[in-house]
């Protein structure tokens, strides 16, 4: 319903106005009607209105003057003025309002619901324009950011990028530009101490880098996780470590986080972009080893112990694929190279450590494929805490393990369930159609599966290739009908699919080592 005030110095044509008007067959409230303009003002002062109904010439505040002062507050208000004058002047000043309507008294009921609809109507119309340039807005910046991501990770094909950057210019002046990932720290941690207020500022804190990076315009940038962003730095090479150092002030001096930063080598933009985001990624997954609070510049991956976290990073890869796959043994032979390592740590802290970080990134991967550790075993975070109740490395690797297998067969069981769910209606399909000509193409077509998809998804949730379920199933039905003595065993034939009963009886003996005639005999 749209919101509308009326204001007549008469009261009697405001009674009118209220009571003779059908408002609400209109799509209109009337929220205040008032004979004084000055307490209609104090009411619009108050709350948001759509449309105003007044009168021209009344005393203290004319009509004019209130529309005029409506309008100072809300642009879009719809004004009709009602006058009992065919004055030019008025009509005039009332045009220059850019007045909506102009109606002299005695008003014609049918004159003034024509207009008021006229005026829904052009409301209507404004707030549909407004939705969908909010809507637009709203998109264009979502594609544009999805679009900066897959740039950085190099998944748009180098001869279509000139067309996307057409459509979504990054501006990025310099033909040369570095990569930039900027990383929270401690966000596990903070969420765990408090998750509602810890969420609210980590909020606030990416909306200070946010609004540091374009008031000083360093470049697009874009979000890749709920605490990282990243950026495109097009200025000065010389003087990104600086810019960062001056962030990270920025936002330990109105929050309650720091930052670390990482950059990736000057490439050429946009074709080179890629690699330097790939240097930047690589840096900041290293944090745990380097340290946070801190800007990590391309130098510091010709340390060692960047090719030790490198060496990490790969296993890890490959034991969160096994967790994936449910492939149980090899999850143990990655445990067992990543604690290879822990044994030459000097403190037991470093082990700790060490663990935690190996749960953190599990989480994160986990947080890839839309699970948590909550989801799939009931438990936050700071669970993790057990690990210091530990006394030996072993411990903690029999506990990391048996975790981790919890998890493997928790995704296991989500994903046979789910296929499970997929291939029921496939099968009620293929059931009721059995006496029809099925082919695997034409079922995963209407389906909208590919053919080898549905393939895949039928083997891995019956055990058998689509054409074994589909004669199983049509041989299972024509026992069935075989013991219906009123049918033919070519009408038997024809109900599960075969047109050729020599074929169906073939089929049928293969299947159970008689004839379809010996077996009705037999039953």
């Amino acid at each position: 319903m749209y919101r509308a005030v009326l204001v007549d110095d008469e009261n009697y044509d405001l009674e009118g106005l209220r009571q003779l008007i059908p408002w609400s067959e209109l799509g209109i409230e009337v929220v205040c009607s008032e004979n004084r303009s000055i307490a209609a003002l104090s009411y619009i002062d108050q709350h948001p209105i759509d449309i105003l109904v007044t009168d021209i010439k009344m005393p203290v505040l004319t009509g004019l003057e209130l529309s005029r002062k409506a309008l100072d507050r809300n642009p879009e208000l719809k004004t009709i003025f009602i006058s009992g004058y065919q004055d030019f002047e008025y009509a005039k000043q009332a045009l220059d309002l850019k007045a909506d309507g102009y109606l002299l008294k005695p008003v014609d009921d049918d004159e003034i619901v024509d207009l008021l609809r006229k005026v829904v109507a052009e409301i209507d119309d404004t707030r549909k324009k407004n939705e969908e340039q909010s809507h637009f807005t709203e998109s264009f910046a979502f594609i544009k950011s999805d679009f900066l991501q897959h740039l950085l990770e190099g998944r748009i094909n180098q001869e279509a990028l000139p067309a996307f950057l057409a459509r979504y210019p990054l501006n990025v002046p310099a033909s040369q530009a570095n990569a930039v990932v900027i990383e929270l720290d401690d966000v596990l941690w903070k969420n765990k101490q408090a998750p509602d207020a810890g969420h609210a500022k980590l909020l606030g804190a990416t909306a200070l880098i946010v609004e540091y990076i374009e008031s000083r315009m360093l470049g697009p940038w874009c979000a890749i996780s709920s605490s990282q962003i990243a950026l495109i730095f097009s200025g000065e090479p010389s003087r990104l470590e600086e810019v960062l150092d001056e962030l990270h002030a920025y936002v330990a001096d109105r929050s309650t986080f720091t930052l670390t930063s990482s950059y990736g080598e000057p490439a050429a933009f946009p074709e080179g972009i890629a690699l330097s985001y790939a240097q930047a990624k690589e840096l900041i997954g290293n944090k745990m080893f380097i340290g946070k609070n801190r800007v990590i510049p391309p130098k510091l991956a010709r340390l060692r112990i960047v090719k030790d976290a490198k060496d990490l990073n790969v296993i890890l890869d490959a034991m969160f694929a096994a967790v994936a796959n449910y492939e149980l043994v090899k999850i143990c032979d990655c445990m067992d190279d990543l604690f290879d390592n822990v044994r030459t740590f000097e403190h037991p802290v470093k082990v700790y450590s060490f663990s935690i970080h190996i749960a953190s990134k599990l989480e994160a991967y986990l947080n890839t494929v839309k699970e948590t550790y909550e989801s799939l075993l009931g438990w936050e975070f700071e669970h993790l805490d057990v690990i210091r109740q530990f006394e030996t490395v072993e411990d903690i690797k029999s506990w990391l393990r048996k975790t981790l297998f919890e998890i493997s067969e928790r995704l296991f069981l989500k994903k046979q369930s789910k296929s499970r769910r997929l291939i029921e209606p496939i099968e009620q399909y293929i059931h009721v159609h059995l006496a029809e000509e099925l082919t695997l193409r034409e079922i995963a077509n209407k389906f909208s599966y590919s053919a080898n998809h549905m393939g895949y998804l039928f083997k891995e949730q019956t055990g058998e290739s689509f054409n074994e379920y589909l004669v199983r199933n049509r041989m299972e039905k024509a026992r069935s009908l075989l013991q219906e003595p009123t049918l033919k065993i070519y009408e038997v034939a024809d109900q599960v699919g075969y047109k050729s009963l020599a074929y169906f009886s073939r089929l049928f003996r293969e299947h159970y080592g008689i004839t379809p005639g010996d077996y009705r005999k037999q039953s």
